[in-house]
């Protein structure tokens, strides 16, 4: 008969192994993660220089802030582009939202004269 007892001692350096095997794991994918965030911080900076010129155009034109066609032609492509890259429609919905009241309240602040 086969002995398929695990020793306590076999037993704690696998959990041992595996604990090491994860948190370095861990910590290799947070770093990942991290350099994704920053990223993504750079990408928002140039995308609100681009809206803050936008909304200086739209104040000086006397556009209004808000663009419902465009809001809605964004929602849509980036609907499809959040499912195109398997994520949730409702996290690329989130961001946008996120932007969009952003630079909608930016724009309105410039056609006030409200400078930071």
């Amino acid at each position: 008969m086969e002995n398929t007892e695990i020793s306590s001692a076999s037993l704690s350096t696998d959990a041992s192994d595996t604990v090491i095997a994860a948190t370095r794991e861990i910590e290799q994918l947070r770093q990942n993660i991290d350099a994704i965030d920053d990223e993504i911080v750079r990408l928002l900076a140039r995308r609100f220089e681009i809206t803050e010129k936008v909304g200086r155009l739209k104040a000086a034109a006397g556009f209004a802030a808000l663009d419902a066609a465009r809001e809605e032609r964004q929602l849509a492509r980036m609907s499809g582009l959040a499912v195109d890259c398997g994520l949730s429609p409702t996290i690329a919905h989130a961001y946008r939202d996120f932007v969009v009241t952003a630079s909608k309240k930016r724009h309105a602040d410039i056609a006030a004269g409200r400078e930071d």
